[in-house]
């Protein structure tokens, strides 16, 4: 009878001092994750390193007793996950505490983002989700959640759009009058990105102009990442208005060597789209360039969100700490510290 007496009171003492932390630990607060700083790092061929600092701010009573925390994160863009990283057992000592971790981006996933940002009418939502979680006298309690969201915009077939006259000279003399010229993206896959341009275009001239061939070239800081056919044959009959219609495609193959000169220039860009066509005219056939349907257009990103806002060129950045999501992530994370203590509870209960 002595000894489940003394055994009882063992269990109680344990559960009172277990009860005792955790009322300690709800009362005064978890961990909170205080800022989330990003870069890019190594860039090479193949991948691209991610380079997170992480800032969580210790409660007063995690200040004490030498507390570690395993930190887990992930990096997506347009909810397409493209790096993860973690780092265990990290001392959080003091009340404060800045943490350096890494990790790769493999350039093969550049592909499917780009689809992603041109279907999503270019537009790209990087998010970066740290997971801390703290191990504090046996008890694992999560720090409130945090993400940083970037979202960027690009316009990269503006300068097709416009109403704005034109002509095509040839040898001297107007062969076409462009009266108004239009682009569109087509459905982009993890392959193949689509550009459906068009010109209405009139031909002056009293005699039939033959095009013979229709070709394009798209360029990526100089790199070629398109070319080929851009329309069927057609004959641009003698005082008559119509729509020309010209196709070209980035092949998405060619985006991760992109990808590398467009970091390593700051983020920093230009699209070069370039068609051209063989007219037959006097019994002579000439390739020319299709000045109104071809442009450059330089663009920006700031895709971890390392610059000043004002500075990006083509392309806007918002910048929304995850804290957004306060109460409901509070809630979710107040349950699961809830549920952890009452899981360490019954572990020592039945001791």
């Amino acid at each position: 009878m002595v000894r489940r007496r003394t055994g009882a009171v063992v269990l109680l003492v344990v559960f009172l001092i277990v009860a005792t932390v955790a009322y300690g630990v709800l009362t005064v607060g978890r961990p909170q994750v205080e800022s989330v700083d990003n870069d890019w790092g190594t860039v090479t061929a193949d991948r691209t390193e991610v380079e997170t600092q992480l800032t969580v701010d210790n409660t007063l009573l995690l200040r004490v007793g030498g507390p570690a925390a395993d930190i887990s994160y992930t990096v997506s863009m347009n909810d397409i996950e493209v790096a993860t990283g973690e780092k265990n057992r990290i001392n959080l000592g003091g009340d404060e505490k800045t943490v350096a971790v890494s990790t790769w981006l493999d350039n093969d996933e550049i592909p499917e983002w780009w689809a992603s940002h041109v279907n999503r009418n270019e537009t790209t939502t990087v998010r970066v989700e740290p997971d801390v979680v703290v191990n504090y006298a046996g008890i694992r309690l999560p720090a409130t959640e945090w993400a940083r969201t970037q979202t960027v915009h690009t316009n990269l077939l503006e300068p097709l759009e416009t109403n704005e006259s034109q002509q095509l000279q040839v040898a001297g003399q107007t062969l076409l009058v462009v009266d108004e010229t239009n682009a569109q993206w087509g459905t982009a896959t993890a392959t193949r990105t689509p550009i459906d341009a068009s010109a209405t275009v009139t031909n002056p001239t009293p005699v039939p102009v033959p095009i013979t061939e229709l070709r394009y070239t798209v360029r990526l800081n100089g790199i070629v990442v398109g070319q080929g056919i851009a329309g069927q044959q057609t004959v641009l009959r003698p005082n008559n208005t119509r729509t020309l219609e010209a196709s070209a495609a980035i092949n998405n193959s060619k985006l991760d060597e992109w990808w590398v000169t467009h970091l390593r220039n700051d983020e920093r860009s230009t699209l070069t789209v370039d068609f051209t066509a063989t007219l037959s005219y006097g019994g002579v056939q000439r390739t020319v360039p299709l000045e109104f349907l071809s442009y450059e257009q330089p663009f920006e990103t700031d895709l971890l969100g390392q610059k000043n806002e004002s500075e990006s060129t083509n392309g806007s950045v918002s910048d929304e700490p995850g804290q957004e999501q306060g109460q409901q992530s509070s809630q979710r994370q107040l349950q699961r510290t809830r549920d952890a203590i009452a899981a360490r509870s019954s572990d020592e209960s039945r001791l």
